[in-house]
């Protein structure tokens, strides 16, 4: 089966800058390893369309079949954006706060977040452009397998938005009810309440089976 927009996608990917090689994101734990990247590992389940990996990325993917492997180039624009050189300025030392040493991230008199370039006596030289801004990003992306029930699209999905966190799930088919269970301190992780909010879109636009989805945080 081809990949069409819409479908829940299990993928293995690697993303590298091209200008260096250097990697910056895998799913892979043996390349992970390798680079030294404190990163989850293991396959992620992508919607189609949704925005959760890059356009040019999620493009390659239509048309595609499990076992298929691509690599599709990113370019700036459609990642991190090019270099804003409005956006490297100098402070003095006494208005940043943070680690105040060429490297180190601090917070400036706007709010925004850099990286010290410099630091010279009482001035400090922060670029608040990101650390991949202007880079062109290539992705190794394998096609594992397209999730077609319910039960399994929505464990996949959970296991990717929300890994680490215990989710007892039950479908029942014949109301188009899907129903969630998180008991505990998985009930209060701070990132299980993004991740809750995610996935109930995800499921609600992209299977028409879903007609409600219950969520049931248990505390004892």
């Amino acid at each position: 089966m081809a990949v069409e927009e819409g479908d829940f996608v299990k993928i293995h990917y690697t993303g590298r800058v091209k200008e260096t090689d250097e990697v910056i994101d895998t799913t892979r734990e043996e390349v992970a390893e390798e680079h030294d990247l404190d990163v989850r590992t293991g396959p992620v389940v992508v919607v189609v369309g949704a925005g959760m990996v890059w356009e040019p990325v999620e493009e390659e993917l239509k048309g595609r079949k499990p076992g298929d492997e691509f690599e599709v180039e990113v370019p700036p624009e459609k990642a991190f954006g090019e270099r804003d050189a409005s956006l490297v300025r100098t402070y003095r030392r006494s208005e940043v706060r943070g680690d105040v040493r060429p490297g180190g991230t601090v917070v400036t008199p706007e709010g925004r977040r850099g990286r010290v370039v410099s630091v010279d006596g009482g001035r400090v030289r922060v670029d608040m452009n990101h650390p991949l801004a202007g880079k062109t990003l290539v992705y190794e992306v394998e096609v594992l397998e397209v999730l077609e029930g319910v039960e399994e699209r929505a464990e996949g999905l959970l296991d990717t938005l929300a890994p680490g966190i215990d989710v007892e799930l039950e479908w029942e088919d014949e109301d188009g009810t899907l129903r969630l269970r998180v008991e505990g301190e998985d009930a209060v992780k701070t990132g299980w309440f993004g991740a809750k909010r995610r996935f109930v879109e995800l499921m609600r636009e992209h299977d028409d089976r879903v007609e409600k989805v219950v969520v049931e945080e248990v505390f004892k």
